[in-house]
């Protein structure tokens, strides 16, 4: 995230626009997937928000929740950073030498059958 121009997000950032992305959800149920106190996530949240990443929207099935959802600003910037990222793994991936990228292709087989288990 540090290397990526333009970034002003920590990795707490990025991931909780990235659920967000997902789908519409509470700040709680946003803190509940970082595994952070609904009071940080709330702080989180409200710096999101006055940088115009997210914004908060009454939930319609239930006017007391609020929805937080990704704005057009959020969507564009997380598109943007996802995509520096995955393009900086994969040109890193590309200078690994064969016996590397072996090496990791089997560990990632190991961690995909260790989830694929439960």
């Amino acid at each position: 995230m540090r290397d990526v121009k333009g970034s002003a997000l920590t990795v707490p950032q990025f991931r909780a626009l990235g659920f967000v992305s997902l789908q519409a959800c509470t700040t709680k149920q946003l803190a509940d997937w970082q595994g952070v106190s609904l009071p940080a996530m709330s702080r989180m949240v409200d710096h999101l928000v006055r940088r115009r990443l997210l914004v908060r929207l009454p939930d319609t099935a239930d006017r007391r929740q609020v929805k937080l959802q990704l704005s057009g600003k959020g969507k564009a910037e997380f598109e943007r950073l996802r995509k520096a990222l995955q393009s900086g793994l994969a040109k890193g991936i590309m200078r690994l030498r064969d016996t590397d990228k072996r090496a990791m292709e089997a560990g990632l087989t190991v961690v995909k059958d260790l989830f694929s288990e439960t």
